[in-house]
């Protein structure tokens, strides 16, 4: 019996699937079901995506679907838009040579047996033929998901030198799967590690973010120590495995935990790297900050706590000591006030308006900073109390 097929059409975009394969036969291609969504379903597991693999080249594609998005024609890649739906739809293909360590110079156009056999691992180059409602394995990929091993399609370092992210990928893979690494391909991984020195930042940090919200991370961070990768990327974190059990939502969070024990010029250089975005990177450096010292935050006044707190690195700093056990029952207190207010502090009851011919300078500042740490601190009620409050402070 299909045990793959009803966890694939538990996907909120099977119709969009259904209606993109239908579309693709009617008109005498071939369509079949590509990837990880067929080696999750094998595991018993919902696919994020659903991604097809065709034979229609990409402009035949663009023909028979309405509105369809160019992410990379010239390798066969499309996404259609249907059914509110993005579903990528990808021609069958044989890559050229790599000389870049990340894209094929060319591709040609080919059949899925040649297709799969250009792909990364075995577990990854499984189709699932809709019509006859079976998996095509040209690759032994099954075999490897029963063993619970990740092997590389074909020559380990070859695999790796086409395209050097994979060789973090496969970290990746190993702690998501929680699988073991095929020692040939674990060897390749170790020889080529430097390589993974050329990936750009963009794409480590997301590597980086999957592996760290992966089913096993101590699985991945030992293989990362074992093949070198680690000393390639972050020479200075330690023989470290440990992982948490309350990891965050966003990369930037579980970013900052495995930064959380480097020295300040070793975290530069590890967010340097990575090129995350200026709000990822604030909320990574707020975090360390905090953590390198949470005495000197919980000592300052509950106004002064409670502003500092609407940096989400701030906030998710004391959430993560919270969980650790450390400073409970203070912790607790502030943030306790702090969410009180909902999704934001309220704006202050006075303002340099108020002080207009009455303050200068600095002055003005300090006066409104202590009226609204009265106004948090929930001394002054209204804008009355703190205009009362502001004549007397005059006085």
């Amino acid at each position: 019996m299909d045990q793959v097929r009803p966890i694939l059409q538990s996907h909120p975009h099977w119709p969009a699937v259904e209606a993109i394969y239908h579309r693709l036969t009617e008109n005498g291609y071939k369509a079949f079901l590509a990837g990880g969504c067929v080696r999750d379903a094998l595991l018993g597991v919902k696919a994020n995506d659903l991604d097809i693999a065709t034979n229609a080249t990409p402009d035949q594609i663009e023909g028979l679907f309405e509105k369809t998005i160019n992410v990379g024609k010239v390798f066969g890649v499309m996404r259609v838009l249907i059914g509110g739906a993005d579903i990528e739809v990808a021609t069958f293909r044989n890559d050229g040579v790599y000389q870049d360590g990340r894209r094929p110079d060319n591709v040609e156009f080919s059949s899925p047996e040649e297709d799969a056999e250009r792909r990364d691992f075995t577990v990854n180059a499984l189709f699932y033929d809709l019509e006859n409602h079976q998996i095509l394995d040209f690759v032994k990929g099954q075999e490897d998901l029963k063993k619970q091993l990740l092997r590389t399609v074909g020559d380990a370092k070859k695999r790796f030198t086409e395209d050097h992210l994979r060789l973090l990928r496969g970290a990746r893979f190993a702690a998501q799967l929680d699988f073991a690494v095929e020692p040939a391909t674990l060897a390749a991984m170790k020889e080529l590690s430097a390589m993974v020195k050329t990936v750009s930042g963009e794409r480590l940090r997301d590597e980086m973010g999957k592996l760290l919200k992966a089913k096993n991370v101590p699985l991945g961070l030992r293989i990362l120590q074992e093949t070198n990768l680690q000393e390639a990327l972050f020479p200075w974190r330690g023989p470290d495995v440990e992982w948490t059990a309350y990891s965050g939502c966003e990369i930037w969070q579980n970013l900052s935990l495995f930064l959380r024990k480097a020295q300040d010029s070793d975290l530069q250089k590890s967010l340097d790297l990575l090129r995350l975005s200026t709000k990822e990177r604030r909320g990574i450096e707020d975090a360390w900050n905090l953590w390198q010292n949470p005495e000197a935050f919980l000592s300052q006044r509950l106004g002064f706590q409670l502003q500092l707190l609407q940096k989400p690195g701030k906030l998710w700093a004391l959430e993560v000591l919270m969980k650790e056990g450390l400073h409970q029952d203070l912790i607790l207190a502030v943030l306790t006030t702090f969410k009180s207010f909902g999704e934001e502090l309220p704006k202050p009851f006075l303002s340099g308006e108020d002080l207009k011919g009455k303050l200068q300078g600095p002055a003005i500042g300090q006066c409104l900073q202590e009226a609204y740490n009265l106004q948090l601190e929930g001394q002054l009620k209204d804008r009355a109390q703190a205009v009362k409050w502001l004549e007397k402070y005059l006085h």
